[in-house]
């Protein structure tokens, strides 16, 4: 995964510069689009890892198709309109896109199956191939000076690699797995809400972003909020290895341990990148983003906290449980509410509001972890005279 981060990080580097800040804004708003139509590609991942890690096998393929091409439908029905909210040159931009998302959604399923069984070196090879694929995709962009839809249309054919290569590492766990489940879509629904969450948490920033800057400032502020993605990819394997781990006592601690290896990695990124942002977004995007650096340092700040919202979302997920899935809703609703109607006439004001949203989540997640770990103490006690008695319990 960390191979994985730095080779979609290199994909920004590569695809802001060849597009321009005009262009890059209006591809990164369309992406978001995409990402956030993508979640149940990720819950995929969780889900099914979840349920052979309990047992309950199943390779959740026939939903994944089934949810992948509704998906696709619904944003090729929706093109038109998506080429006018970001204004795009193009109304096969959309097309494209929507098309992508039946290969993503299948990928997340035979991640969730390689999770699941604990095979990492065919999991570590999906992710580094799926960011050096989209990492292809830009150099090739770059090199024929591509348009947004061009673009668009070589991240299918990436993704339609990728999820061939998904299906040759799980082809025998597919054949003997079965394809879905009862009890499997009430699941997905639950934990599409949580993760729907935490995706509109840290992506719907850059879409705001786009509606209410101008086009040049909407393309820095996408570049810059790259920095703070950044900490959530390179984070986020700490996340995913929790989700096996949330059905065993003492999962909680498991998570305060997580939270504090989050929050030194988004430390020591915040650190690197304060003592020479120029050079860093200079290094990301060239000379015509250098007047975001202090921008990037702010977003380094956000992506922490969203990094942190991670770990207690993606546990949550884990243990099939909403409460702080319902409380990001809220935190969105006043988030979006606040900039809509008063903080956006600055990429600095939505960083700030989106920062105290993100930190509202990170505490709350704190605090109930907190509370958990205090209620396994009993029970760590028990556990303790019953193996000095020489009981087994």
């Amino acid at each position: 995964m960390a191979v994985s981060n730095v080779l979609s990080y290199l994909f920004v580097i590569v695809l802001a510069p060849a597009l321009g800040p005009a262009d890059f804004g209006g591809y990164s708003a369309l992406s978001t689009y995409g990402i956030l139509l993508a979640i149940p590609a990720g819950a995929f991942q969780v889900v099914v890892a979840r349920h052979i890690a309990a047992g309950e096998h199943t390779s959740g393929l026939r939903p994944a198709l089934v949810i992948g091409l509704g998906l696709a439908g619904a944003t090729v029905l929706l093109a038109p309109l998506l080429r006018s909210a970001f204004h795009l040159d193009s109304l096969w931009a959309p097309v494209l896109l929507g098309l992508t998302l039946v290969p993503m959604t299948l990928t997340g399923a035979f991640q969730g199956t390689l999770l699941g069984l604990e095979r990492v070196k065919g999991l570590s090879s999906l992710y580094i191939l799926t960011a050096g694929g989209r990492l292809g995709a830009a150099l090739v962009a770059a090199l024929a000076g591509s348009s947004v839809t061009e673009v668009f249309g070589l991240l299918l054919a990436a993704s339609a690699i990728t999820s061939a290569w998904g299906w040759l590492l799980c082809r025998d766990a597919a054949d003997r797995l079965p394809s879905s489940r009862a009890g499997l879509a009430a699941e997905l629904l639950r934990s599409n809400t949580t993760l729907a969450a935490f995706m509109a948490l840290t992506n719907v920033d850059v879409l705001l972003a786009r509606h209410f800057l101008t086009a040049h400032e909407s393309g820095g502020y996408a570049l810059a909020s790259t920095f703070g993605r950044a900490v959530c990819w390179a984070t986020q394997f700490v996340a995913l290895l929790l989700v096996p781990r949330m059905q065993s006592h003492g999962a909680a601690r498991v998570r305060l341990k997580a939270s504090g290896l989050v929050l030194a990695i988004g430390l020591v990124t915040f650190a690197v990148v304060a003592l020479a942002p120029r050079f860093w977004i200079g290094l990301a995007g060239g000379e015509q983003y250098t007047d975001f650096a202090g921008l990037a340092v702010a977003c380094v700040a956000l992506g922490t906290a969203w990094a942190l919202a991670q770990v207690w979302l993606f546990s949550e997920m884990g243990s099939n449980s909403s409460v702080l899935g319902g409380l990001t809703w809220v935190v969105l609703v006043v988030q979006a509410v606040t900039i809509g109607f008063w903080w956006h006439d600055s990429a600095g004001q939505i960083v700030a509001v989106c920062t105290a949203g993100a930190l509202t989540v990170a505490v709350a997640g704190l605090a109930l972890t907190v509370l958990a770990h205090q209620a396994e103490r009993p029970l760590d006690q028990t556990s303790a005279l019953a193996a000095t008695d020489g009981t087994r319990t």
